[in-house]
């Protein structure tokens, strides 16, 4: 029988530490070109009902060969969601609300990145935003960087802010409290992550050597159908002046840019460091800025690994189709 995640469901099967080891090893190999090249992503256009379709590649799932396909609807009807089927007969697996997936599937790239580009031990992250994206960065950060002590929230409202930061205490044990300031708390963090902060960070505003995940800025748009295989990076108008000379900055994509004449070309893909071709830093004061994106194939395999992986704990609500449905 298929089953339904909620928000807390996807949390509860993401947060647990052999299963995010075993993510972080799927981005790594799709990072290395290892195994085969994932297939491309179709859009099946919808105009009666103003939705659409994307259908991934097809990849291993808890029954064998499966594939997902995400819902976009249009602006009056219900929120995102996937759908995981078998490649075989179509059969449906599971469904999920996207937003709550795609704050993990940002997340978990995030998480390797910030394994081979952080300073040594660092205790301090300041988080940006409050919302699903902010969450799941802040646990896949908690599991990847294990010296963290201490996290700074500033978001939006904040309100809202203090209580992210009381359940976040309680869910880490870590201590995390609500800022105000952001020039400080981005200032005093060894780690940096932005995923809907306000106001939006800037690379200048780090401590020498500390690391900035950027997961809010947004990407030019690419076409639906195409299976997007780099970061797309944006060009800072007027940057701040750094407040060293010694203090630069070093851009770092999650994979190299594709088609962009705007890209900075003196960004460095994650690869590159993670196959040991290149440092992170060409000094120790070097200020890393991370730029997140899209990775090919990563979408399927986190939507089929989180799914197989709610179905062997048993979470998940069991969802009846046919004419019994309510």
């Amino acid at each position: 029988m298929p089953i339904m995640l909620t928000s807390e469901d996807v949390d509860d099967a993401f947060d647990d530490e052999a299963f995010m080891e075993e993510r972080f090893s799927d981005v790594q190999r799709l990072l290395l070109g290892d195994g085969p090249a994932p297939g491309p992503e179709t859009l099946v256009l919808l105009p009666a009902t103003r939705c659409r379709l994307t259908v991934g590649p097809h990849t291993s799932g808890p029954f064998g060969s499966c594939f997902a396909v995400r819902l976009d609807p249009g602006s009056d009807l219900p929120a995102a969601r996937v759908e995981l089927l078998l490649a075989d007969d179509g059969a449906l697996l599971g469904l999920v609300d996207a937003g709550t997936l795609d704050g993990w599937r940002s997340a978990i790239p995030s998480g390797l990145a910030a394994r081979y580009l952080a300073p040594p031990a660092p205790s301090r992250l300041g988080l940006f935003g409050t919302g699903e994206p902010a969450w799941s960065c802040l646990l896949v950060l908690h599991h990847a960087l294990p010296s963290l002590s201490e996290v700074r929230v500033v978001g939006r409202e904040p309100d809202r802010a203090r209580d992210f930061a009381a359940a976040a205490a309680l869910r880490t044990g870590l201590r995390v409290r609500m800022s105000e300031d952001a020039h400080a708390t981005a200032a005093c963090a060894d780690v940096v992550a932005a995923t809907g902060g306000h106001p939006p960070v800037r690379p200048e505003w780090l401590a020498a050597g500390a690391l900035l995940i950027d997961q809010d800025a947004p990407a030019a748009a690419v076409p639906a159908a195409r299976s997007v295989a780099g970061v797309l990076l944006l060009d800072q108008s007027a940057p701040a002046a750094p407040r060293a000379a010694d203090r630069a900055v070093r851009h770092v994509s999650l994979a190299a840019p594709v088609g962009r004449p705007d890209a900075r070309p003196e960004s460095l893909p994650l690869a590159e460091i993670v196959a040991g071709r290149a440092l992170p830093r060409r000094s120790g004061s070097d200020i890393v800025h991370y730029q997140g994106g899209e990775l090919a194939g990563w979408g399927a395999i986190a939507a089929a690994a989180g799914l197989g992986h709610a179905w062997r704990r048993d979470v998940g609500i069991p969802v009846r189709l046919g004419r019994d449905s309510p």
